[in-house]
């Protein structure tokens, strides 16, 4: 079997996963006029792959470009938050906004890690439908076809995996 040529790679790459990687970032941004900036800093560095062939799963490699870029550019959106503090502010030094910020990003980190505790509890097929739909964006659809099941069943193992959150995260640890 003869190589793809790394334009006809990134070309079925773009075919295949833009709509999705799209999504990813959605699913993820709070300001959407960023999407298309993100996706095409995606591919840019997906172009820049030396040996393109070498890659064994090019979706995951995909996605992890798009981790990184999505964690880069949270990075730079707080470098930017904290340059563009109002002298005239009293609360500017910090001291209030450090407490509570800390108190509250705390709170948040503890959620999330209790959210992963409840989420890896869940049985394989409801714990990656969960999965899937809600932290990589996947439709319905997506699911039931990577997964060969009904679509029915996928909302089924969705609506399981969303119970069983809803019932643990407000019980104390």
């Amino acid at each position: 079997m003869a190589t793809e040529s790394r334009e006809t790679f990134l070309g079925h790459m773009v075919e295949r996963h833009k709509t999705r990687l799209r999504r990813y970032f959605a699913a993820r941004l709070h300001n959407v006029a960023d999407i298309g900036d993100l996706a095409q800093e995606v591919f840019l560095r997906l172009i820049r792959v030396d040996r393109h062939e070498r890659i064994r799963n090019p979706e995951a490699y995909l996605f992890t470009i798009a981790s990184h870029v999505l964690a880069q550019h949270s990075l730079q959106a707080r470098e930017r938050e904290r340059e563009s503090v109002d002298i005239a502010d009293p609360a500017a030094d910090g001291y209030l906004a450090i407490e509570s910020d800390q108190d509250h990003r705390i709170d948040l980190e503890r959620r999330a890690r209790r959210m992963q505790r409840l989420i890896s509890e869940l049985p394989p097929n409801p714990q990656a439908c969960f999965v899937l739909h809600y932290r990589e964006g996947w439709t319905l659809d997506e699911i039931a076809t990577r997964l060969g099941v009904s679509r029915s069943m996928v909302k089924k193992h969705i609506a399981r995996a969303v119970l069983h959150c809803r019932e643990h995260m407000g019980k104390p640890e």
